[in-house]
């Protein structure tokens, strides 16, 4: 009952004994001055007298009214508790002010516990484990969002005494005064559904009465260790002549497949065993002439004739097409589609079954994610991506990984599960070997695919026990691994969630960095070696911070390239670098060139070609001033669309230059056939000079070679005079680095161009 109603009861009950109290009062105070005479009362008094007796008779009347209205609420109050309990269900409520769970005193007969569950927690503990967590999303996503729509679950409960129960579970979201409400009633359906149950098995053998004709008959003396068979049997087996087939029970098990000779023999065993004369049903595979396995089922019960002989008659039924249909069904509930292998379904329920039986093994739960996987779907499209994926699979699957599971999660993501983990050496191993095998590429419809990995690896039990939070911890640091340049992997400790909280404030920042003002654009001289002139500057974006300070482009643009912010921040950077370099051509006849830098995820936007050609526009600025920097390894990454990309790049009339030559891919082969007009050698190499006889070989074989392409050679990193003097010496046409000039604000630049 609710307690407005209680309130109201109870006040009715206080008026009525207050109404008594004073009726009594007055009524005796009037007897004794009728006793002591009223012709002796002053008028006052009698007046007083006459008010008593009115109210006194309208008490009374306003009594009866009060008890009529009591006895209403009364047997309100007690239809109220009927209904209550003659509901067939528990009613449940629930606020997100109290976050208290209120349920019916209904639910302690459903569950035969006299537990109070004032919170979903307690009301989760006898949801059937296996559908526990489901309805514990589905519940939460409802609370979270708001939800206002009826549902209707069904789930398994286990009451007090392990006893299986069947429940619906109905519901309601209201919003009410920005509080959310959720209630419902809870019913016990499970003799329904036994019902249910009991007719689909009447209708089934119903059916199983009109498909009689298509079984196969047989009776088995078990004394004398015959078998007889109908004559259809023969069509299945390799066996001529009419009649019946009589065959012993160990002939009979030769045409059984060896995998269920074992399971078959159990089964019968038991039907001998039993004291009782039951129908017993067993299905088993047989191999038919054809060389082909047929699924039989066999239906029958023992008798034990007069004589002592004891039989089994029954029918055999072909039942080949269901069980593949079942099989089928199986498989694909717990294995992927695409690859073959196991999906997260199974893999969740296997890893869940290891992990409560095995509670001291330590695993190892490797979380895999396939770097750039959108990029090569959406270049050479799906089809392309699940051949990656099953050429990925097929890779790891020959490893022969020992005491392993190998799954896919979804999407580009997999997950593998070492168990009988000994040490962490033996899982560096493993992701060494993988690695190294995926640095080669894949070939993919004749084209070469690179696919680098990010793993992340956590350990059980030391980074957790539960395999929600330890797929969650893999994780995290595959997306460390991911951040840090991919290709490599990384375990799970306590300090990735402070760089996972850095992460977070960078990417935070970088969202209104621009808005703030925040991105600068820093100028670096590019000096022609021969005449000491500068012949251009490289565009170099630098970001200060109002939260988090002065953040490096190293740590940054990672972070903007996984999230794709990079997009507007290099939209930025183009523009910001045509305006400049507009204002530097109205403001000398020397020629230069502005480089600015396109990373891996800018190449690969469809809109680059447009919005170069775009601002070149707005600006009324020749693109004989621009040039774009794009690494090797970006360009190799998925050659044949990035070449078309920069093909179109040059016909508007920018100039193309390949970054950090030698560092990536070996490009050597593709080097006459990109579009580049400019090579620039690395720092590390630069670095080498006069120091390492191997670096200042590959300087000048680059430097050679480019000018046998008729390509400008630009050595970046030059930071004194004896590495000059060496690039001098071999020709190399332009040095870009601090021993010149460290990048600068524009107005210096001007002043240095000019000048």
């Amino acid at each position: 009952m609710s307690t407005i109603k209680k309130k109201a009861l109870v006040m009715i009950v206080k008026k009525e004994r207050n109404n008594s109290i004073f009726i009594f009062t007055n009524l005796f105070i009037i007897i004794l001055l009728i006793k002591n005479g009223l012709n002796n009362l002053p008028p006052i008094l009698f007046i007083m007298t006459f008010v008593i007796l009115v109210l006194i008779l309208k008490l009374i009347f306003t009594d009866k009214r009060y008890k009529k209205i009591y006895k209403l609420a009364e047997a309100n109050r007690r239809r109220y508790i009927m209904a209550i309990d003659a509901l067939e269900g528990a009613i449940w409520e629930w606020n997100s002010e109290s976050k208290k769970l209120y349920m019916s005193t209904k639910i302690k007969d459903i569950l035969r516990s006299d537990d109070n569950i004032d919170s979903f927690e307690k009301w989760y503990s006898f949801i059937d484990e296996e559908e526990r967590e489901d309805i514990r999303i589905f519940i939460e996503n409802i609370i979270k969002n708001k939800i206002c729509d009826n549902f209707i679950l069904e789930c398994s409960l286990r009451n007090s005494i392990d006893r299986k129960i069947i429940a619906k579970i109905q519901g309601k979201g209201i919003e009410k005064k920005n509080i959310f409400y959720l209630s419902g009633f809870i019913v016990d359906i499970t003799e329904r559904k036994k019902t249910e149950n009991m007719n689909k098995v009447i209708e089934n053998k119903n059916r199983l009465a009109i498909e009689g004709a298509k079984d196969i008959v047989f009776w088995w003396n078990v004394n004398q260790n015959i078998i007889s068979i109908d004559s259809s049997i023969k069509k299945y087996l390799d066996i001529e002549g009419e009649g019946d087939l009589i065959i012993t029970d160990t002939s009979w098990q030769n045409y059984i497949l060896k995998d269920d000779i074992k399971r078959y023999n159990e089964q019968i065993k038991k039907v001998m065993d039993s004291k009782k004369d039951e129908f017993y049903s067993i299905e088993y595979r047989i191999l038919s002439k054809d060389n082909k396995p047929v699924w039989l089922q066999s239906k029958g019960k023992k008798r034990l004739e007069k004589n002592g002989d004891l039989f089994i008659h029954g029918a055999l039924s072909d039942i080949t097409e269901r069980k593949e249909k079942e099989i089928e069904i199986n498989y694909l509930s717990f294995n992927d589609e695409v690859t073959g292998i196991p999906n997260r379904r199974y893999f969740v329920r296997e890893v869940t079954k290891r992990i409560r039986h095995y509670k001291n093994e330590k695993m190892a739960f490797i979380f895999i994610d396939l770097d750039n996987f959108k990029y090569i779907n959406d270049t050479y499209g799906h089809d392309a991506g699940d051949l990656l994926l099953i050429e990925f699979t097929k890779i790891i699957k020959n490893m022969k990984i020992e005491d392993s599971l190998f799954a896919r999660y979804g999407g580009d993501e997999f997950v593998i599960v070492q168990y009988n983990l000994q040490e962490k050496h033996q899982i560096k191993s493993i992701l060494d070997n993988i690695i190294k095998k995926l640095s080669n590429p894949i070939i993919i419809n004749d084209k070469e695919v690179f696919c680098t990995l990010s793993i992340g690896v956590s350990i059980y039990p030391i980074d957790g026990k539960d395999m929600a939070i330890l797929l969650k911890r893999a994780d995290m640091a595959m997306y460390l691994a991911k951040v840090n340049g991919k290709n490599r992997y990384e375990f799970f400790d306590i300090g990735i969630l402070e760089i996972l909280n850095r992460e977070f404030d960078i990417e935070k920042g970088l969202r209104v960095a621009i808005d703030r003002n925040e991105i600068q654009l820093l100028y670096q001289p590019k000096v022609n070696v021969s005449t000491g002139e500068i012949v251009g500057f490289e565009s170099l974006v630098r970001w200060h911070s109002k939260e988090l300070g002065e953040v490096s482009p190293s740590e940054f643009i990672p972070i903007a390239e996984n999230s794709g912010l990079i997009i507007p921040i290099g939209e930025y950077i183009i523009e910001e670098s045509f305006k400049k370099c507009k204002e530097l051509a109205e403001n000398t006849s020397k020629t230069f060139k502005m480089a600015i830098n396109l990373s891996e995820v800018q190449i690969r936007d469809e809109e680059i070609v447009s919005f170069v050609n775009d601002t070149l526009k707005k600006y009324d600025l020749d693109a004989k001033y621009i040039e774009f920097e794009i690494t090797e390894s970006i360009i190799m990454k998925s050659a044949e669309k990035n070449i078309k990309t920069l093909e179109k790049l040059k016909k508007l009339g920018v100039t193309l230059a390949l970054d950090d030559f030698g560092t990536g891919y070996s490009s050597l082969s593709y080097l006459r056939t990109l579009p580049i007009d400019v090579l620039k050698i690395d720092k590390s190499f630069i670095d080498g000079i006069l120091i390492e006889q191997k670096s200042e070989y590959i300087i000048n074989s680059i430097v050679d070679l480019s000018h046998y392409l008729n390509l400008l050679v630009v050595a970046e990193g030059v930071e004194n005079k004896n590495q000059l003097d060496y690039l001098k010496k071999i020709s190399c046409d332009v040095i870009q680095g601090y021993y010149f000039s460290k990048p600068i604000e524009f107005n210096n630049a001007m002043k240095m161009l000019i000048s």
